[in-house]
């Protein structure tokens, strides 16, 4: 793309919003050819705060100004966190900065788009949440997300430039319809000319934490076998089911004790303690659930016992009663706690399900095959969320301290989305060739530029529309 001199397309005129664990400011990746930073701001919510305003609800912001005095500070050989604190110590935020956007003074660390500008959202941890599960893994809340979109959003208003938002995060709270809150929500910032929101498909696509199936009668009993491994200590189960049936439920121990089957109705709330296994449970009705109006089955177990739970579900209202349940994510999760059997169809997490975010799933860019792991879509054509497919292994990019880190998945797959966005951006809007370039349009100039493996049906829930081809994307526009 960049040698082809009639495009000229580096990322200039184009801002990234990256919403992640930070960024390691004082990298040379990040800065301009006069040595000056690339990055607007960094909004950490992880530092107690002395700036709030309007602008930033809770937490620190630094500037540019603030950010290259550091930058000064530490190349004569001072201490650069005394003037910008924020450190991004897990380095995930790191390397999707350096994906879309590296300068290349390592070339083999080149950004897609090595002139634009970053603002950074640093989020701040649920640490009580994440104390509670004993993780090692980041955990958001999504109030934090909330606010660093509307951040970005002010951004957006306040610089007067295209804004590429990259949020590589994803949750299995919902019904994956994408008609949930957090989607009316991104829904709201997108319809803004100049914003788009990009995310992966997630991960979760060979963790066996979705099933689904369909209850035909009210004498069939629908069962759910949900293994659990040792040291799990407290997990989630949600189902969900389709307008306008009701289903009941009856939670099974691994020693066989029943809390016989619940009634659904609004507000319902059982709670209970298995005499041998010692475990807490707390079943909750949504009926309907406030957003999409379906049927939801909260179920949480505490101090739970290993071994496998059975969830049998029992139709009370309507002829035929279609369900999918979810898990909470890997990771919070443990290896080894798993429905039998699964389904890898819907394991798109949130926010990849939103139609108004380019959801990018990844693929092995060496041997042109499926990743195992990569989101896949639902079955049905009407609800297939993902876009286009990106490579999603081995890739090299900035890690800390001036070091280099290889990283795959699925938010590296949505870190290269997020670079064919600026470059789209600079394109339409900053040369003025598509200057009222929305969400919607930029999803189908994507969409058009994709190669096609063989005689595989498009769009189809593994790959979307097909992968990501940049030079395509401008040919079709000709």
């Amino acid at each position: 793309m960049q040698a082809n001199k009639p495009l000229n397309l580096n990322g200039n005129g184009v801002v990234v919003g990256i919403i992640d664990t930070g960024i390691d400011y004082l990298s040379e990746e990040f800065r301009d050819k006069n040595g000056k930073s690339r990055i607007i701001s960094i909004w950490d919510q992880t530092i107690k705060g002395n700036n709030e305003s309007d602008i930033i609800p809770f937490g620190s912001l630094y500037t540019r100004e603030e950010i290259n005095k550091a930058i000064e500070v530490y190349e004569a050989g001072g201490n650069p966190y005394d003037i910008v604190p924020s450190k991004d110590t897990n380095g995930h935020g790191t390397g999707m900065a350096g994906i879309v956007g590296a300068l290349g003074k390592n070339k083999d660390i080149k950004g897609i788009a090595q002139e634009c500008e970053f603002v950074i959202v640093k989020l701040s941890e649920s640490a009580y949440t994440k104390k509670i599960l004993n993780l090692e893994i980041p955990i958001f809340a999504l109030p934090t997300i909330f606010a660093a979109i509307e951040y970005l959003k002010k951004v957006l208003f306040k610089e007067k430039k295209p804004l590429v938002v990259l949020l590589p995060l994803g949750s299995n709270n919902g019904n994956h319809k994408g008609n949930n809150i957090f989607d009316s929500f991104i829904e709201s910032v997108s319809n803004n000319v100049g914003i788009v929101i990009v995310t992966g498909s997630g991960n979760e696509a060979d963790k066996d934490g979705h099933v689904s199936g369909r209850i035909v009668d009210k004498e069939n009993i629908e069962v759910i076998d949900l293994l659990v491994q040792e040291n799990q200590g407290y997990m989630s189960v949600e189902i969900w089911v389709d307008l306008s049936n009701i289903i009941d439920i009856n939670l099974i121990s691994p020693s066989g004790e029943e809390t016989g089957f619940i009634r659904g109705a609004v507000n319902v709330q059982k709670t209970n303690t298995f005499v041998f296994e010692k475990t807490q449970t707390r079943i909750s009705y949504y009926l309907p659930e406030e957003y999409t109006g379906e049927e939801l089955i909260s179920i949480y177990l505490g101090d739970i016992t290993p071994g496998i739970w059975q969830i049998k579900l029992r139709l009370r209202s309507g002829e035929m009663a279609r369900y999918n349940a979810w898990l909470w994510q890997s990771g919070i999760t443990r290896p080894g706690t798993r429905f039998l059997p699964s389904d890898q169809y819907g394991t798109v997490t949130i926010p990849g399900d939103s139609d108004f975010v380019v959801t990018v799933a990844a693929y092995n860019q060496n041997n042109n095959n499926s990743l195992s792991y990569s989101g896949v879509s639902f079955r049905e054509e009407n609800i297939n969320k993902i876009d286009l497919s990106a490579g999603g292994v081995n890739t090299i990019t900035v890690g800390l301290n001036n070091s280099t880190q290889v990283i795959s998945g699925t938010s590296l797959a949505a870190a290269i989305g997020a670079g064919a966005c600026v470059l789209l951006f600079q394109w339409g809007i900053v040369q003025g060739n598509y200057p009222y370039m929305y969400s919607q349009s930029i999803k189908t100039f994507l969409r058009r530029g994709v190669n096609k493996r063989g005689k595989d049906i498009y769009p189809n829930p593994q790959w979307g529309y097909g992968i990501i081809n940049f030079y395509k994307i401008f040919e079709e526009m000709i």
